[in-house]
């Protein structure tokens, strides 16, 4: 298979990255059977493709950060004393394990992979990627937004970082819409692949952006790819 490579600024230095998909298989059909917190340590590292039906085009990007969420835990939406209209819109995450729940942050899609038991609401929401296959389109994608970083719109140095530093930029970038809610992520149009090497040393911390439950420390990070978190760690410890 081919070799795609791309490259971004980072402290003024240079990082380039060389992503092989040899270096990946298609995960098994148990990979997401584990809770969430077992599920968004062994993903960090993994390779998800979206193919945009419509233009006939794949997105791909590495998960370099993502969060757990279960439904013992008040910050989720599928927890019993969320409101009503929340729970309903999060029934996806009651599936069985392998589905897609996709929720809306500000107008704007998010990509969760469910995990667990069905009945057991369970998902992982993906913080952050590293785009790695269908860039320019990702970055057209991108450039359509209002808010849209002046720095992707004009392709300057390292606009690759800022295409999917956060869940929201990630699943506008893929290209993903509200009909995705509750697809296979073991057909079209999504296919996942695990690294044939497991990450190690992952970056662990408290989840962001949350009011409620934000002790637990259900975020992990690609120790290797800190220039393309959504926010840094405050601290590391080995997960």
């Amino acid at each position: 298979m081919r070799d795609l490579r791309i490259a971004a600024i980072a402290n003024t230095k240079e990082l380039s990255v060389t992503f092989d998909m040899n270096n990946y298989l298609p995960v098994e059909p148990d990979f997401f059977a584990g809770s969430a917190v077992e599920v968004a340590q062994k993903a960090v590292g993994c390779l998800v493709i979206f193919t945009d039906l419509r233009r006939k085009t794949d997105s791909g990007i590495i998960i370099v950060e993502d969060e757990a969420y279960d439904e013992t835990d008040m910050a989720s939406h599928c927890h019993p004393g969320a409101a009503a209209q929340r729970r309903n819109r999060s029934s996806s995450m009651l599936l069985p394990h392998g589905h897609v729940y996709i929720h809306h942050d500000r107008g704007m899609p998010c990509l969760n992979l469910v995990c667990g038991e069905e009945g057991f609401g369970s998902a992982i929401l993906i913080r952050a990627g590293m785009p790695v296959i269908g860039i320019d389109a990702m970055a057209e994608r991108r450039s359509a937004h209002p808010s849209a970083d002046r720095a992707i719109r004009g392709r300057a140095s390292g606009f690759e970082r800022k295409l999917c530093n956060g869940p929201a930029k990630l699943g506008e970038a893929l290209g993903l819409y509200p009909e995705l809610d509750g697809a296979s992520l073991f057909k079209s149009p999504f296919r996942v692949l695990r690294p044939i090497e497991p990450v190690t040393n992952l970056l662990n911390g408290r989840r962001i952006n949350i009011s409620k439950d934000a002790e637990r420390p259900w975020r992990w990070g690609h120790p290797g790819y800190r220039e393309w978190l959504s926010a840094p760690f405050p601290s590391v410890v080995d997960a």
